[in-house]
């Protein structure tokens, strides 16, 4: 995975990717960094994010998890 914040002069944002990369598709998602600071949603205070894969994985790639889901 790659990530990095860079401020655009122009409409055009070049980066560079890993060799393995090449010849894959890759997702690119673009954002300004003040859409993924705290909100205030009906005075309450949350913080939107991104979450990664691996964060996810820790919470679903477990034995209870496998269980819950195995009958549907």
């Amino acid at each position: 995975m790659v990530r990095t914040i860079v401020k655009p002069g122009n409409q055009s944002i070049l980066i560079q990717v890993p060799k393995d990369f090449i010849g894959k598709q890759v997702e690119i998602i673009a954002f300004t960094i003040d859409e993924a600071e705290a909100k205030t949603i009906n005075n309450v205070n949350i913080q939107t994010h991104f979450a990664s894969e691996a964060i996810l994985a820790k919470d679903w790639l477990n034995e209870e998890e496998d269980i819950a889901w195995q009958n549907l």
